[in-house]
């Protein structure tokens, strides 16, 4: 599923290609990923322009030239696709907005989990889906605070947007990894320096990431993530890593290297 780090490459491709132009047409092949009905966004869309992009966690909201903005989600596989001639059109493009360029902007989903939605504000849609900052922006004395009085498990805590927007399965194990902490610590019997050491290692994380516009196999060797199955060996201790389930998430640790 795109989490934060994948957003934030979206983001950075849709400045890139679709900002600034006119949207002429817009098909949709399911108005089930539509939150609103179709007629809203071709009011708000059509004959528009896209005028900037924010993320916070894996929440895009794109701007247009109305007072209505535009919020992609993208689920388990939904990515954006900037295309000119119909060969290029992506199997999977079940959401399609054509510009006066010639080009198209399609919103690819194969199994359907992504959706758009149109908001009267970012700050309103934010405080409607109780989401912190987004987790790259997020501040150390705001992290600790959505902590205090918390008795659950860690990673449970780390992939609660009211704490870490933009935190998913998979950074919260690469995050607990490099914060050398049990995926199962409860947050109450974490020290402050636990706390401080799994927030450094978020930041590191996400910016390591963007860095490597989320490719997997261009993160740094010590990385989980070139060794996040059942059984594989630990970069640090050479023990085999485990797999648990987390609040019902499939949870990849070392045990000798992030002991309880």
């Amino acid at each position: 599923m795109p989490e934060l780090p994948e957003v934030e490459t979206y983001k950075t491709y849709i400045d890139s290609t679709a900002l600034h132009q006119r949207i002429t047409a817009m098909e949709c092949g399911d108005t089930r990923l539509l939150k609103q009905p179709r007629s809203d966004f071709e009011t708000h869309l059509i004959d528009q322009e896209f005028k900037a992009t924010q993320r916070i966690g894996k929440y895009l909201f794109i701007e247009t030239t109305r007072e209505k903005v535009l919020v992609l989600h993208f689920g388990m596989t939904g990515r954006p696709h900037y295309y000119k001639t119909e060969e290029s059109r992506p199997k999977y493009a079940h959401i399609v907005l054509s510009f006066e360029n010639g080009f198209h902007f399609a919103f690819e989903n194969k199994r359907k989990f992504g959706w758009w939605n149109l908001t009267s504000s970012i700050a309103e849609f934010k405080a409607e889906h109780k989401l912190s900052d987004d987790a790259r922006d997020l501040k150390l004395d705001d992290f600790k605070k959505s902590l205090e009085g918390r008795k659950t498990d860690i990673k449970k805590i780390l992939m609660d947007q009211s704490v870490a927007a933009g935190v998913g399965n998979w950074m919260a194990d690469e995050i607990l990894y490099q914060a050398q902490m049990h995926p199962t610590k409860k947050v109450n019997d974490m020290t402050t320096e636990a706390i401080e050491r799994v927030f450094e290692a978020m930041k590191k994380v996400i910016e390591v990431a963007i860095e490597n516009d989320a490719h997997y196999a261009d993160f740094p060797d010590h990385f989980l993530m070139h060794f996040r199955k059942e059984g594989a060996t630990c970069f640090h201790t050479g023990a085999k890593i485990e797999k648990i389930k987390v609040g019902g998430r499939t949870t990849y640790f070392s045990p000798e290297w992030q002991k309880l």
